[in-house]
């Protein structure tokens, strides 16, 4: 069996044979960021947009990668032609670039001025989320706010993500299966570990302000999306009663795109999970990406599992007449 490629430090290597020193700044410090892209049928989707946000990153810490936008751009894609052939026709990736600091002298706190780089594949975890299409995801509010912008810029992709475990950890001890949805210090809604909050009342779109949240590639698109379909979306301070009150909601994120709500601290909203409005922008972005999103994740599924899976799916579907 082949073994996947990881570029580091400008080379192209065995992913068993990319090594890190211990002296990382990234490992023992947390400093550094990242960008994830995923790929719609092997090829890369806004790999640009993700590209332009990491170095806004960089640009945030300071950190000099050695490579241009262009270079790390060319990179990105180099790994994923040299990975290209370990993939199903059902499977994708997500493309993974990560940059720290570099390596600390070990004769004080000094890093050597070179940066650790490196791009890597990860597949799809289809199996973690292709539930959440059909039958919508779990939301619990922890206690655990969001680090507000004052002392963290919510704008820049870190690496360091303990606030965001944290409050995965408080999640899932009330529901082993559940998503956090964090608030900021104001007790508004700001954005979950992983993905951007939306909330439909009435057929209008609502999401959280940009001030303390990430700003989500998909969650751009999205908004691009919906006005195509005339939906209208606007940012708003959400709370979680606004949540609980909404006639649906749903987050976005790089590798499921667009993930229904089942419920919010146990409170559900009804047996019509996806909503109208979150069913009509799956299958949006499935024409957008050219890809049957759901379709894709449940043929990562076996035997009567994804007999069901499929059958709830397409009764939903032919419910709206889609």
């Amino acid at each position: 069996m082949h073994e996947k490629i990881v570029y580091l430090n400008g080379s192209f290597v065995p992913e068993s044979e990319a090594r890190v020193s211990v002296l990382d700044y990234g490992f023992h410090a947390g400093d550094g960021v990242y960008d994830v892209t995923r790929t719609f049928r092997h090829v890369p989707f806004k790999l640009k947009e993700h590209n332009d946000r990491l170095f806004r990153s960089l640009k945030y810490t300071r950190i000099d990668c050695g490579l241009s936008q262009e270079e790390m751009e060319a990179a990105a894609l180099e790994v994923i032609e040299r990975n290209k052939d370990l993939l199903g026709p059902d499977d994708d990736y997500a493309v993974w670039q990560v940059v720290s600091r570099g390596e600390r002298s070990s004769k004080g706190p000094r890093t050597n001025n070179n940066a650790t780089v490196a791009i890597y594949c990860l597949d799809v975890d289809f199996t973690g989320f292709c539930r959440y299409y059909v039958e919508g995801v779990t939301i619990v509010v922890p206690a655990t706010r969001r680090i507000p912008p004052q002392c963290l810029e919510s704008k820049a992709k870190i690496t360091n993500k303990m606030n965001h475990i944290i409050a995965a950890f408080e999640a899932r001890q009330a529901d082993p299966k559940a998503i956090p949805l964090m608030l900021d210090l104001d007790g508004n809604i700001a954005e979950s570990n992983a993905h951007n909050f939306f909330a439909v009342v009435g057929g209008k779109i609502y999401t959280p302000g940009s001030k303390n949240v990430l700003g989500g590639i998909t969650r751009a698109v999205l908004g691009e999306l919906a006005e195509g379909l005339d939906m209208e979306v606007e940012e708003a301070d959400l709370t979680p009663y606004d949540c609980l009150n909404a006639d649906e909601a749903f987050l976005t994120s790089t590798s499921p795109t667009i993930v229904p709500i089942k419920s919010i601290n146990g409170v559900g909203f009804g047996r019509d999970v996806p909503g109208g409005v979150t069913l009509r922008l799956l299958k949006g972005w499935t024409d957008l990406v050219g890809v049957d999103i759901v379709a894709q994740a449940l043929n990562h599924m076996e035997g009567e599992e994804k007999e069901e899976l499929s059958a709830a799916w397409n009764e939903k579907q032919a419910a709206l007449g889609l």
